[in-house]
């Protein structure tokens, strides 16, 4: 919220001893916090776009909110336990260019860490997060979309390897969330939330 600190906000508000009596916190403060924090990824993603655009470069950076929905989701999909079960190192990016491929636009995608770029990378799989095209999804959209990515991992005969779709989309979403679960304003179950039950 800028200069503005959270106590100077609340003290010039009204309702500051009805919180304070009933100890709960500021939905409106929590929802100016949340619109801050949006404004402030907006401006940051333009600036990088307009920036990458001058110097001819892609940019992407390393997400910990990814990576913190990434470890959330392998803890609670049974079938990917196997990650953490064998240590698979994984890398989560997100890049602020959009991609296409073969004219489908891509949300994110999922490649295996050669052994040349090992030397320099600590991880086994990067998982890239296309920040424009999946701007659109809600949270439990992008649990599934990290479920896809991550279902991408297998352990082969020969070691790590990227597995391909069993179709279109892996049949375990599809049947779960249908073919259309990300679609914009679709709604979507919790994963987490049906995976505790």
């Amino acid at each position: 919220m800028g200069d503005v600190s959270r106590d100077e906000f609340c003290d010039k508000c009204e309702l500051i001893e009805e919180c304070n009596r009933l100890k709960i916190e500021c939905n409106a403060l929590n929802a100016l916090c949340k619109i801050g924090i949006t404004e402030d990824r907006q401006r940051k993603r333009e600036l990088i776009i307009e920036y990458a655009k001058q110097l001819d470069i892609i940019e992407y950076e390393p997400s910990k909110e990814m990576q913190e929905l990434g470890e959330k989701v392998i803890s609670h999909v049974q079938e990917l336990n196997f990650i953490d079960e064998f240590e698979i190192r994984i890398g989560y990016v997100i890049s602020y260019e959009a991609k296409k491929k073969d004219g489908r636009t891509v949300a994110a995608d999922c490649r295996k860490v050669t052994s040349s770029y090992m030397a320099y990378l600590p991880f086994d799989f990067i998982v890239t997060f296309y920040e424009p095209n999946m701007s659109y999804m809600t949270e439990n959209q992008k649990k599934i979309l990290m479920i896809h990515e991550l279902k991408h991992i297998e352990i082969g005969y020969r070691g790590l390897k990227i597995k391909p779709h069993d179709i279109e989309d892996f049949e375990i979403i599809l049947k779960e969330y249908g073919i259309n679960w990300n679609d914009f304003n679709k709604d979507v179950p919790d994963i987490f939330k049906l995976k505790s039950e």
